[in-house]
């Protein structure tokens, strides 16, 4: 089953501000997050473990 978070559970994730889970987004540094309708976004919880094994692969 799919898990969604939202950009508040994001931020806590990394212990970042919300506005800068927009900017590491804009900048490619996070996954893009699922447009669910006009006010409603979220992360899969899956692509983040994904993107953060690949980063401390790469590290």
């Amino acid at each position: 089953m799919k898990h969604y978070i939202d950009d508040k559970q994001v931020a806590e994730r990394y212990k970042i501000g919300r506005s800068t889970v927009w900017q590491w987004v804009k900048d490619g540094l996070l996954p893009s997050p699922v447009k669910f309708g006009q006010r409603v976004t979220r992360w899969d919880s899956d692509d983040l473990d994904a993107h953060d094994a690949k980063a401390k692969e790469a590290a």
